[in-house]
């Protein structure tokens, strides 16, 4: 067995990434085909379906070994930080394709990566598909052919391991005494009530591995959170590891000023890295210590991007001290493709339970506004 060292590979990984994906959220599909030509030298790579609006949908194949791994990203179109890991994956295969780890990892792993399950939501920046179904939550009827392409290819392939790849909202704190965002969550879905079925001990004991490594690298502020396991009976993860497919579910967060994602994105990255490792060597065994699952600290909703704090408001002659709480919206344009983030008011009174990652005390400042503020209110106020 080889050793990994994540210490490593995190101090290097500036120049092990792909440099032609810039910093920005938006990833759309033309962006997709451009990169793809670069690693047809290293991986095969295969349509295997179409999606509402007719665009081609890839499966990119990496590797030789008999241990099945299926990756996919972008279900949801405007959740692009898993895309980027992959081609930082394929990038991190190609310029160290003879070092031993990645030879090891070739012969013994047959990774199977969908970078865009969604190619029409990805092209207009938007969650849902050209229909507006949410990928993954059509796991039961298949209305939509890019989630019939996903299951295709799983009873195709069968897989060893899934891997599903989210963008976590920025509300998510890891504990209720600090402010400590979740910078990466994971999730081993629930399976209505077999809940000690082998598949999801699997991707538990997975999960587990993946947070240790990632707790040798996590920054001073920020740690790794485990999402809610609620069953969604229409959930894709959910049904697929119902019939016995571990799947892991990985939610990239979110750290101070990185609006872009740039250092959750070699979080990410680093963190299925860490996954894929462990199958590779550990594949008999993989649920062994599923338990320490549970050690992972729940995800709490506590989190705001913007609170202002005891600011004073005048009704009639009365005043009145309130926080102010905002999150940051974003506006896409397509035919400017530019992304802009819009501050709302979410929430007003009493916010002494929330964080947030700007977080200004200025008690007695007055508020300065055409009306008192409102629920939905842009940030089109001062405050001094």
């Amino acid at each position: 067995m080889l050793v990994f060292d994540i210490k490593s590979i995190f101090r290097n990984y500036d120049i092990l990434k792909d440099n032609r994906i810039i910093a920005s959220k938006i990833f759309r599909y033309s962006k997709l085909l451009e990169m793809m030509k670069k690693y047809r030298s290293i991986c095969s790579i295969t349509p295997i379906g179409l999606s509402v609006e007719k665009r081609i949908i890839f499966k990119i194949k990496w590797g030789v070994g008999k241990i099945k791994v299926l990756i996919w990203s972008q279900m949801h179109g405007n959740e692009t930080t898993g895309t980027k890991s992959i081609f930082d994956l394929l990038h991190f295969f190609f310029k160290n394709r003879y070092h031993d780890l990645i030879k090891f990892l070739f012969e013994n792993l047959t990774i199977l990566f969908i970078p865009m399950l969604n190619p029409d939501g990805s092209e207009k920046f938007q969650r849902r598909n050209a229909i507006n179904i949410d990928l993954n939550r059509d796991a039961i009827r298949l209305q939509s052919p890019e989630i019939q392409v996903l299951f295709r290819e799983i009873h195709n392939s069968k897989p060893y391991v899934l891997f599903n790849l989210h963008d976590q909202r920025s509300i998510y704190n890891i504990g209720n005494k600090f402010f400590n965002p979740a910078i990466i969550s994971f999730l081993s879905p629930s399976i209505e009530k077999n809940e000690d079925s082998i598949s999801r001990k699997q991707s538990m004991g997975i999960i587990y591995f993946m947070t240790k490594e990632l707790k040798k690298i996590l920054p001073n502020v920020g740690s790794v959170g485990r999402f809610s396991d609620a069953y969604y009976p229409t959930a894709t993860g959910d049904n697929l590891q119902k019939i016995g497919y571990p799947c892991i579910l990985l939610e990239a967060g979110n750290y101070p000023k990185d609006f872009q994602k740039e250092k959750i994105r070699k979080y990410n990255t680093l963190s299925i890295l860490a996954g894929i490792y462990f199958i590779s060597y550990r594949y008999k065994y993989l649920e062994k210590d599923y338990r320490y699952y549970f050690t992972i600290p729940k995800n709490k909703d506590i989190l705001l991007d913007k609170i202002y704090r005891k600011v004073q408001i005048l009704k009639g002659k009365k005043k009145y001290l309130i926080d102010i709480g905002l999150i940051n919206f974003e506006k896409f344009d397509l035919k400017k493709n530019t992304l802009s983030f819009i501050p709302k008011i979410v929430d007003i009174g009493d916010l002494s339970n929330l964080f947030a990652y700007e977080d200004i005390m200025i008690p007695g400042q007055k508020f300065y506004g055409k009306n008192l503020p409102e629920i939905g209110d842009m940030e089109h106020f001062r405050i001094f």
